[in-house]
């Protein structure tokens, strides 16, 4: 009896606390997201704005901080990068093949732990980007704080990560009959903010 209600007891308290962190609902404010591409090229440097696109997320919630992220998904159609420069974005396109391939997806491969601290949390995403027609395992670092105002959970997420466009195949767009080319690396800029949903 006595060491059935120890094992008991041990249950319980272990389905209280494995119950305890759960996935909360979220939905992002695409009014305040914010994704750049950057580059450099011969003449001046370069960088477009992606207009529109999906990212989902679910996070892990305990005793109102983020202990972890569970899944993430991106995507966008290419041609809702732009810059200031028609010309540009169409020689973007090209070298994106949006006409055989017109999405840019990403899909997180590995659940993220965190160990918050003053509401604040940094660590990488782990994750398969896929660009042009081609596959690639990527890390990227990320930072994020966890705001309560008046009861609504508000979480930001900013981060940056430099990616070769020969490492999907893709040749960096030229100009000038190919005199002058933009350079191989391009940096991807990020500032979302999730917000919990509401009457959950």
């Amino acid at each position: 009896m006595f060491r059935y209600g120890i094992i008991g007891t041990l249950s319980l308290l272990l389905a209280c606390t494995t119950t305890h962190s759960e996935k909360q609902p979220f939905e992002l404010s695409k009014d305040s997201a914010f994704v750049m591409v950057s580059g450099t090229a011969p003449m001046h440097d370069w960088k477009m704005h992606l207009k529109t696109f999906d990212c989902n997320a679910d996070f892990i919630m305990k005793d109102s901080e983020v202990k972890g992220i569970d899944e993430v998904t991106f995507s966008c159609k290419v041609t809702d990068l732009t810059s200031d420069d028609p010309l540009m974005d169409n020689k973007a396109y090209s070298a994106l093949k949006s006409g055989i391939f017109p999405e840019i997806k990403f899909n997180m491969t590995s659940p993220m732990k965190l160990s918050p601290g003053n509401n604040k949390f940094s660590d990488k995403l782990n994750g398969d980007l896929y660009i042009a027609g081609k596959l690639i395992a990527v890390s990227i670092p990320l930072n994020g704080t966890l705001d309560n105002k008046n009861g609504a959970v508000m979480i930001d997420i900013s981060g940056e990560t430099e990616l070769k466009m020969s490492d999907f195949d893709i040749t960096p767009p030229s100009f000038m009959m190919g005199m002058l080319k933009t350079g191989d690396k391009v940096t991807v800029s990020f500032s979302l903010q999730y917000r919990q949903k509401t009457g959950q």
